[in-house]
């Protein structure tokens, strides 16, 4: 490739071995044989939940940037190496999507369709959003923003290529066509969902999609959403908030924590 590409960025905790880090820059290295196009912002930050380093599970977040788009993955995995591999292998995917011949067919119908039918005959049940590690009475659950993973507003198809890529359970975004708040999120049943606001038009969305208005007829108050995860310990919980008119999520964290997760 040109020798204008930058190099890739590792951030790892202290004390990480050196010879691996040049292991995980080659890991990183090889993705550029994906595309012609140069990757800039090549990035890896490893860590662990706890901050130490002898963890039992390591967490990775990747990121490159590829004709002016960021694509970017998490992963975990029992050591460095395996979390590197996973995060790599989902950004390989994105690319996969974004060059050659599937940069025209990414947003058709039969593309994600072939996907979703890929997901559903692996012989594994439908991924569900992981319970909480650990317990937290209601009264002691603190609740912490966190942006949404989407890149800007996208199509919907857009939208369930990027679940898919990141391999999430649910995804809020700005639906390009409304510029509403939306969620697609795998349904029990194997197929996708699409969350929006009541009486949008978002609700003919049905080509790979299950359309669902929110549970909610008006906007609700952060309070409220909170008050019934509270009770009825829902996986996750999509509402228009009342203070400022958007769309956000509202789930259960692993450290027993809810996670409100806001558009940008």
């Amino acid at each position: 490739m040109a020798s204008t590409e930058t190099p890739v960025d590792l951030a790892v905790p202290k004390g990480f071995p050196r010879h691996l880090e040049a292991e995980l820059r080659r890991r990183l290295e090889r993705l550029r044989e994906l595309t012609d196009k140069p990757l800039l912002g090549v990035r890896l930050t490893l860590r662990t939940p706890a901050g130490h380093r002898r963890s039992e599970r390591w967490l990775a977040d990747a990121s490159v940037v590829v004709g002016g788009r960021v694509l970017a993955a998490h992963a975990a995995g029992p050591d460095a190496l395996s979390a590197t591999d996973a995060a790599v292998e989902r950004l390989r995917r994105q690319l996969r999507r974004t060059v050659g011949m599937e940069v025209a067919t990414r947003n058709e119908p039969r593309v994600l369709a072939k996907a979703l039918a890929d997901m559903a005959g692996d012989g594994n049940p439908p991924a569900a959003l992981p319970r909480p590690r650990t317990r937290k009475p209601p009264e002691l659950r603190d609740v912490l923003p966190v942006r949404t993973w989407a890149p800007g507003p996208e199509e919907t198809f857009d939208a369930v290529a990027d679940l898919l890529d990141l391999d999430l359970h649910f995804l809020l975004f700005t639906h390009a066509r409304t510029r509403e708040d939306a969620v697609v999120h795998r349904r029990d049943d194997g197929g996708i969902g699409l969350l929006h606001p009541p009486g949008s038009a978002l609700a003919d969305e049905n080509d790979i999609v299950v359309p669902e208005p929110s549970r909610y007829p008006e906007p609700i108050p952060l309070a409220h959403a909170r008050n019934e995860m509270d009770v009825l310990n829902h996986r996750f919980l999509y509402f228009i908030d009342a203070a400022d008119g958007r769309g956000k999520v509202i789930y259960q964290r692993h450290d027993g924590n809810y996670g409100l997760v806001e558009p940008d």
